[in-house]
């Protein structure tokens, strides 16, 4: 199978950069992706307020849906309050990682419940930070949302605990040869240069870029393999020497 790609953004709120959004939703509209839209529940992070909160919110995430684009629970604040790096050590703030299994059902059921109240039905776990663990994926099961958009493989597979894992290994679009790629973008903080960098890269990429229905149908039930594993150790035996020679490059 060639590569294919998954277009991800994060940090939908009622305070996001509208400016941006709506050129970027142009983008979508006129070229049919389906994108993945990682919406905050309840946004606390003062650096998500980029604009007077849009009372409309809520129902343009209705609209979003309505047009069969997925809609993923983004935590629940984005509120950072552990430093604990997680499954993936990506990046060492966490709302989820660190904290009991009681803590994190908790903020996962009042996530939902928002949700739930503004008649919204999020399908995908996002994690804030790309931050949680162990404890947060059993949580997620305990809740019924079983499908997360995140971790290390070539492509989506199922784990033995039934949680169907989504892939997530960039954050621009590359060449790549085999493969399902999400593309993750945080839009808020662009500007020309970017909306114009991605109508480029969506149109150099049109043809291999899928939607989430689609990747989750044919992958669904398709367990790990050697070369998911060979994948995950490659890419964070990558990632450990990066910081490493940074460290050494910084005391130098």
């Amino acid at each position: 199978m060639k590569a294919r790609y998954l277009v991800r953004f994060d940090d939908l709120c009622p305070t996001q950069n509208w400016d941006v959004w709506e050129q970027i939703e142009e983008v979508l509209l006129r070229t049919g992706i389906r994108p993945l839209l990682a919406v905050i529940p309840d946004n606390r992070d003062e650096s998500l307020k980029v604009t007077a909160p849009r009372p409309d919110f809520w129902d343009r995430a209705r609209e979003w849906q309505a047009r069969g684009w997925t809609i993923g629970i983004h935590g629940y604040q984005h509120r950072y309050v552990t430093r604990d790096r997680g499954m993936f050590g990506w990046n060492g703030r966490s709302e989820f990682a660190g904290l009991s299994f009681a803590e994190q059902h908790e903020k996962i059921q009042n996530s939902l419940a928002i949700f739930e109240r503004e008649g919204v039905v999020p399908e995908v776990w996002v994690a804030p930070n790309h931050s949680f663990d162990r404890t947060t994926v059993a949580a997620l099961n305990d809740a019924g949302l079983r499908v997360i958009s995140d971790g290390l493989a070539l492509y989506p597979y199922v784990d033995k605990d039934g949680m169907v894992w989504i892939p997530l290994q960039l954050w621009g679009f590359r060449p790549r040869r085999v493969g399902v790629w999400t593309v993750c973008l945080h839009p808020n903080k662009w500007a020309n240069r970017e909306l114009e960098g991605f109508s480029r890269a969506v149109a150099l990429h049109a043809g291999r870029i899928t939607d989430f229905d689609t990747v989750r149908e044919r992958f669904g039930s398709r367990p790990a393999n050697v070369l998911d594993r060979s994948f995950r150790i490659q890419r964070k035996t990558r990632k450990a020497m990066r910081t490493w020679f940074g460290q050494r490059n910084g005391s130098a």
